[in-house]
């Protein structure tokens, strides 16, 4: 208390600049809230395209190996790869069809995912055997081994 009876002159505007502070405070916790909600839905949605291309590409794969009229390429390696479009499976997939051998094949389903959605694309493959029938029908096989890998 000051001589006069009142308050001290010196704490006149403390609780002025204490709210002033709590409401910075609060400010930039709910930010910083914002801000982490706003990353983990983004992280979400990148996982669920993520998801979402892995089965489109595993889906095209099977589509691709099961399909009577496919064409095998006929030369080895790179130069022999032929490529197909598969729609209708959520994201478009192009699937890559190379010549390991003169049975194996490597089917390689790369999901095509859009601009803003980088991070949502998958490639998945599978290395098959064929075999030429009595009828001279093509049947294709998955090697048991490991028949899904993750190229890069």
């Amino acid at each position: 208390m000051a001589e006069d009876g009142g308050p001290s002159r010196r704490c006149e505007g403390f609780a002025l600049a204490a709210a002033l502070l709590a409401i910075v405070l609060i400010g930039a916790l709910i930010a910083g809230v914002l801000f982490a909600t706003t990353e983990e839905t983004r992280t979400s949605a990148a996982g669920t395209a993520s998801e979402v291309a892995a089965n489109a590409c595993e889906s095209a794969i099977v589509i691709t190996i099961t399909d009577p009229d496919i064409t095998l390429p006929d030369s080895i390696g790179v130069a022999g790869t032929i490529s197909r479009r598969v729609d209708g499976l959520g994201p478009a997939v192009i699937v890559y069809i190379t010549r390991l051998d003169s049975v194996l094949y490597s089917i390689v389903a790369d999901a095509i995912t859009e601009p803003i959605n980088v991070r949502g694309g998958r490639r998945l493959g599978m290395i098959v055997k064929s075999s030429i029938s009595g009828d001279h029908s093509i049947t294709i096989d998955p090697i048991s081994e490991r028949p899904w890998f993750e190229p890069f």
